[in-house]
C-alpha cells in the first residue's frame, strides 16, 4: 500500500470536514451541510458520502476526496495537503533526500529573514522619525492606518547598509543569506549594501501569507519608480499575486477575481470593501497566475490602466496566453471571454475611464467601480475595439489592416461564436460577412500544414498566402516519430497491465504526458459532447483534468501543465528527468505512467485511443453524479427536491446521448428501418 493510499484509508472524510468547520447532519447514508466554498444559507447543498469517502456540492459543484477538500479549503497545493493529512492520520512521510532537506533549511532561513525585515520596515514607518517621508506619502494616497497594518507597509531609510548591518551584526545572519533573500547586493569590491533605500515598502506574501519578497516605491526622483526583489528561492514573480492571501476567501465566495496593475490599486480596493482584488508583480498575467487563481475561481477580470501602457500590458498578457495555445494547445481566447488553461477560466476586460486607474476610480466613486466590473467586456470585444482604434474604416487599406489583425482571432472561435463575431466585424470594419467567411475558410485550408512564422508569399489576395496568418497548432507527430519506449528498452514489462487498463484515467494521463496533442483533442471532444447539454457544463467540466478522479493524477497533471512552455519535456528523456525530480509522493506514479516498454498497434493511434478512453471516463463520471443525485432524493433531508430533479433529468439525458451508438455514414441504421415499419 502506498503512502497516499494509507493516508486515504486512515482518514474519515466526515470527521475531517467537521473538524475543519463545516457542520454536518446525517440524512440517510450521507451527510449534508452548508457549503464552505460558496455563500449559501438556505439550502444545505453540500453532501458528504462516507461510503465513497468523497464530497459534492449541488450548488457550486465542488467535489472530490479528502485531499481535494483540504487543498480547496486551505488554499494549499497537493504536497501541503498530503503533509497535513499524513500528520492527522499518524502516517510518517518517508524521509526526503539530503538535497531536499538542505533546500528546505535554506527556504526556512530565507522566510525568517524576510519576516524580520518586514517587521523592521514596518516599525521604521509607523514608529520612528525616519519614517516621516513614508507617512507623508501614505497620507497623500489616503491609505488608512488599518490598511497599513493589514498589508504591513514599511519604509527603508536612505542609507546604504541600515538593514544589512542590522541583520548581520545584531541578528547573526550571514551576508550570503541576506543576499540570497534579495535584500542586499554585493558590490564588485566585495562589500554589501541594501537593495532598498529611501522607499515605501510593500511586503509580498504568498497564498499562505508568508513574506517571500518586497516591492519598493521611490518617494523622490530615484529610478526605477518601483523596485522588486529579484528571483530567489522564494520569490517567483510569475507565480505570485499581490494581495492573494487576503483576497482568497472573498474570491472563493464570489467566484470572481479582479486583477489590477499595482500595489496601491489592491490596497485601495480592499480598503473600500472590494476584497477580491489582486495584482501581478510587474508582469503580465501568466499561465502560472491563472493556474493559481483557478483553484479559487473560474472568473478573472483584468482592470489595467486605460492609457497606452495599460493597453499594451493587457495585449501582452492576452498575447502570452494565446501564444501558449499556438504551441501546446492549452490556451484559447474565445468570444465568451474564456481562456482555456487546464479548464475554462472566463477572462474579461474591465474598461477603465481614460486617464484614471482603479485606485483613483475607487476612491472617488466606488459605485462607478462596481459598474465597470459589471460591464466588463469579453476578450473578443476588447480585441475588436483595440485593433480598430485609430483606423479610418472607410479607407480600404485600413480595412485590410483591421482584417489582418482580427481574422486570426476569428479562426480560433467555435462555430456559433465565430458567426456572431463575423457579423460584428462586418458592422465595425465594413467588409461583407460573406467575404470574411471566404477569407477565413481559404486561409485555414491553405495554412493547415504551415509552420507558425512562415513568411513566404505575396500580397493579400494571392492564392499562395493571404496577408494575415492564423496561429496553427502543431500537427500530430508522424507514425515513425520516436516513441518513449525506444529510449528505454529495458524497462519492466508490467507497467500498463499493473497500473491501469487502457480505458482508465491513468492510461489517459499517460497518453497526455507522452503526446502533447492529446490534451487539445480531449478538450475538443468534451466540449462537443457538452454543446447540447449546457446546463451541466459546470458539473462535468470541459478539460482533461475533470476526468481525473485520483488526487495524485490531478496533481501530476497540474504540475505538468503549469510548467513554463520552454521547460516542458519534449523528449522521452526529458519527460523521465521531469518525473524523477518530482516529490517522492508523485515520482513513482509519474515514472510508471510514462514507462511503456512495448508498442502495440494502438500506440500509433494515440489520439483515437485517448478519445475512446475519455468517452468511457466521461460516462463513468456522469453515472457517479447520477448516483449521487438519486441518493440525495432517497435521503429524507433533501431540501432542494425540485432542483435535484432538474439536475437528475439533465444528467440522465446527457448519459443517454453519450452512450447511444453513433450512426453509421455507410450503412442504414436499423433504428430508421424499424421506425418506418
Amino acid at each position: 500500500m502506498s503512502q497516499i493510499d494509507e493516508i486515504r484509508t486512515r482518514t474519515d472524510i466526515v470527521e475531517l470536514i467537521g473538524a475543519l468547520g463545516v457542520s454536518l447532519r446525517k440524512t440517510g447514508r450521507s451527510y449534508v451541510g452548508f457549503c464552505p466554498f460558496h455563500p449559501n444559507s438556505r439550502t444545505p447543498a453540500f453532501t458528504v458520502y462516507p461510503d465513497t469517502q468523497s464530497f459534492y456540492c449541488f450548488g457550486c459543484h465542488a467535489a472530490g476526496t479528502a485531499f481535494d477538500f483540504v487543498m480547496r479549503k486551505q488554499g494549499v497545493d497537493f504536497k501541503a495537503a498530503l503533509e497535513q493529512l499524513a500528520a492527522r492520520a499518524g502516517v510518517r512521510i518517508e524521509a526526503r533526500g539530503e538535497a531536499d532537506r538542505e533546500e528546505d533549511a535554506r527556504r526556512t532561513k530565507l522566510l525568517e529573514i524576510n519576516t524580520l525585515a518586514a517587521k523592521v520596515f514596518n516599525h521604521l514607518l509607523v514608529g520612528t522619525p525616519r519614517g516621516e517621508p513614508g507617512r507623508t506619502y501614505i497620507a497623500k494616497r489616503a491609505l488608512s492606518p488599518a490598511s497599513v497594518e493589514t498589508f504591513q507597509l514599511g519604509y527603508c531609510p536612505e542609507e546604504w547598509s541600515f538593514l544589512f548591518s542590522y541583520l548581520t551584526e545584531k541578528k547573526d545572519y550571514t551576508p550570503e543569506e541576506v543576499e540570497a533573500a534579495g535584500l542586499a547586493i554585493r558590490h564588485e569590491s566585495g562589500h554589501y549594501y541594501d537593495r532598498f533605500r529611501g522607499r515605501l515598502i510593500f511586503p509580498i506574501r504568498n497564498a499562505k501569507g508568508q513574506v517571500v519578497g518586497f516591492g519598493g516605491r521611490a518617494l523622490g526622483e530615484a529610478t526605477p519608480k518601483y523596485l522588486n526583489t529579484p528571483e530567489t528561492l522564494l520569490y517567483k514573480k510569475g507565480e505570485l499575486l499581490y494581495g492573494l492571501d487576503l483576497a482568497r476567501e472573498t474570491i472563493r465566495a464570489e467566484d470572481r477575481t479582479v486583477v489590477v496593475e499595482g500595489y496601491l490599486d489592491v490596497i485601495t480596493a480592499h480598503q473600500h470593501g472590494f476584497r477580491n482584488v489582486v495584482a501581478p508583480l510587474g508582469t503580465a498575467l501568466t499561465k502560472g497566475h491563472v493556474a493559481l487563481l483557478k483553484r479559487l475561481s473560474h472568473n478573472v477580470y483584468l482592470a489595467l490602466d486605460a492609457d497606452a501602457a495599460g493597453q499594451r500590458a493587457t495585449l501582452k498578457g492576452l498575447h502570452a496566453l494565446r501564444a501558449s495555445a499556438d504551441e501546446d494547445g492549452h490556451v484559447v481566447a474565445t468570444a465568451q471571454g474564456a481562456v482555456r488553461l487546464e479548464s475554462d477560466v472566463a477572462l474579461r476586460i474591465i474598461r477603465m475611464p481614460e486617464g484614471r486607474d482603479p485606485d483613483e476610480v475607487i476612491k472617488a466613486d466606488p459605485a462607478l467601480w462596481q459598474t465597470l466590473v459589471a460591464e466588463a467586456a469579453p476578450v473578443m470585444e476588447f480585441y475588436l475595439g483595440t485593433f480598430t482604434a485609430g483606423l479610418d474604416l472607410k479607407n480600404p487599406e485600413d480595412q485590410r489592416t483591421a482584417l489582418d489583425r482580427l481574422l486570426p482571432l476569428l479562426a480560433e472561435l467555435d462555430g456559433a461564436q465565430q458567426r456572431v463575431y463575423i457579423s460584428r466585424v462586418e458592422r465595425v470594419v465594413g467588409i461583407r460577412a460573406e467575404l470574411i467567411y471566404d477569407l477565413l475558410k481559404g486561409n485555414i485550408e491553405r495554412l493547415a500544414f504551415r509552420k507558425p512564422g512562415d513568411r513566404k508569399g505575396g500580397k493579400w489576395g494571392e492564392k499562395e498566402r493571404p496577408a494575415f496568418q492564423v496561429p496553427v497548432k502543431q500537427a500530430s507527430p508522424p507514425d515513425h516519430a520516436p516513441h518513449p519506449a525506444d529510449a528505454q528498452p529495458n524497462r519492466p514489462t508490467l507497467r500498463i497491465q499493473r497500473v491501469q487498463p487502457r480505458t482508465g484515467a491513468g492510461y489517459l494521463l499517460s497518453l497526455a504526458l507522452r503526446h502533447p496533442t492529446v490534451d487539445t483533442a480531449i478538450e475538443a471532444l468534451l466540449e462537443a459532447g457538452l454543446s447540447k447539454h449546457t446546463t451541466i457544463r459546470e458539473v462535468l467540466g470541459g478539460g482533461l483534468e475533470d476526468l481525473l478522479e485520483e488526487p495524485i493524477h490531478q496533481e501530476l497533471w497540474r504540475q505538468f501543465t503549469t510548467l513554463p512552455f520552454e521547460w516542458r519535456p519534449s523528449t522521452p528523456e526529458d519527460l523521465k528527468r521531469w518525473a524523477e525530480n518530482l516529490d517522492e509522493a508523485l515520482r513513482d506514479e509519474a515514472l510508471l505512467l510514462i514507462a511503456d516498454p512495448s508498442r502495440t498497434p494502438e500506440d500509433f493511434r494515440y489520439r483515437q485511443e485517448a478519445e475512446h478512453c475519455a468517452r468511457k471516463l466521461r460516462a463513468e463520471q456522469a453515472r457517479r453524479i447520477q448516483r449521487r443525485l438519486l441518493q440525495r432524493l432517497a435521503d429524507d433531508g433533501a431540501d432542494d427536491y425540485g432542483e435535484t430533479i432538474v439536475r437528475l433529468v439533465a444528467i440522465t439525458e446527457f448519459l443517454a446521448a453519450a452512450t447511444t451508438p453513433r450512426r453509421s455514414s455507410t450503412f442504414h441504421d436499423l433504428r430508421d428501418v424499424l421506425g418506418r415499419a
